[in-house]
């Protein structure tokens, strides 16, 4: 599951605290917490930042009606009795921190659901490091769809031409460069370009990387999870995995938006300074659950449908 940023909101500020504090050291979910003593505070942040999700004090109603406009925010309210069963998005807030997290996932994967995200897994593989084996390790990961093959997205710095000798590749096929300005302007014709852009190779679908990768930096996190929903809606692929070069991420926020995201490493001390210096910005901009639940791979030098990367791939995925 992506990574989730909740806001804490009340006037009790060693409970706030306290459960912001229990949620982030559990790496098991997906949640960055943050606490907020004030409305004040909270609309100040939210004229800079965004939050997925707002749990909240009942003596604190009226900042729910002081949200900045445009703000799409999940709001769940912290009751002082016990909450009527009907009541979806509300939590006695006198649980144990164990059970008022469970409550908080609920009702977060409820709206999840509505968009059928559950049935899917998005990937992103990235590193700040060259020749890790990052592209190879995407190509595994795709492999071990056996339903259908998974969606390899090409996300590269500089994208090699269209390959000529492909299953499906025509004069019209599309890629990455086409898509990132139609999704840019939210366009509805993206399921059109989607049937262009997929060429299948070696029994995964591919779309090609750009040839130049300007027009990848222009795409933010908001772009990326339009981007996402389209793709679960087209329906045609349960895996999708994005090949990333650090590069070419103009929003580094975009990796919030991930499942899962694997960092292919090599051993060194200049690389291993690379890594931890990405981890120190991924931790800047407020991705801590990202950088907790992140895996390092070392990736063998083998091509990625080789037995050795499947049984790599295969052991990341059922993780």
């Amino acid at each position: 599951m992506r990574q989730l940023k909740l806001g804490i909101v009340g006037m009790e500020s060693n409970y706030v605290i306290g459960l912001m504090n229990y949620i982030n050291a559990d790496k098991r979910n997906p949640i960055f917490a943050m606490a907020f003593s004030t409305e004040e505070r909270l609309e100040s942040y939210l004229k800079e930042h965004a939050l997925d999700a707002l749990l909240y004090e009942e003596s604190m109603m009226s900042v729910i009606a002081g949200f900045p406009e445009g703000k799409s925010i999940c709001t769940i309210r912290l009751t002082e009795q016990e909450p009527d069963k009907m009541e979806k998005e509300a939590i006695y807030r006198y649980l144990s921190v164990e059970e008022i997290l469970k409550q908080v996932m609920r009702i977060i994967k409820a709206e999840e659901a509505e968009g059928k995200r559950e049935l899917f897994e998005t990937y992103a593989v990235i590193s700040p490091i060259g020749r890790s084996g990052k592209t190879r390790l995407a190509k595994s990961i795709c492999l071990m769809d056996e339903v259908r093959g998974g969606l390899y997205i090409g996300m590269e710095a500089y994208g090699e031409r269209k390959p000529e000798n492909s299953e499906t590749v025509s004069d019209k096929t599309c890629g990455m460069s086409e898509l990132a300005y139609l999704i840019r302007i939210r366009s509805e014709q993206i399921f059109e370009y989607l049937d262009k852009s997929v060429v299948v190779e070696g029994g995964i679908g591919i779309i090609a990387s750009p040839e130049v990768y300007l027009d990848l930096r222009e795409l933010n996190r908001s772009d990326v999870s339009w981007f996402i929903k389209k793709l679960i809606a087209y329906g045609r692929y349960t895996t999708i995995v994005f090949d990333i070069d650090g590069s070419v991420l103009g929003d580094i926020m975009i990796l919030g938006e991930f499942d899962h995201v694997f960092v292919p490493v090599l051993d060194g001390g200049y690389a291993e300074a690379k890594v931890a210096a990405f981890q120190r910005l991924l931790e800047k901009q407020e991705l801590q659950k990202v950088v907790m639940r992140m895996q390092q791979v070392a990736v063998p030098d083998l091509a990625y449908d080789s037995a050795e990367m499947m049984q790599l791939a295969g052991r990341l995925v059922g993780t």
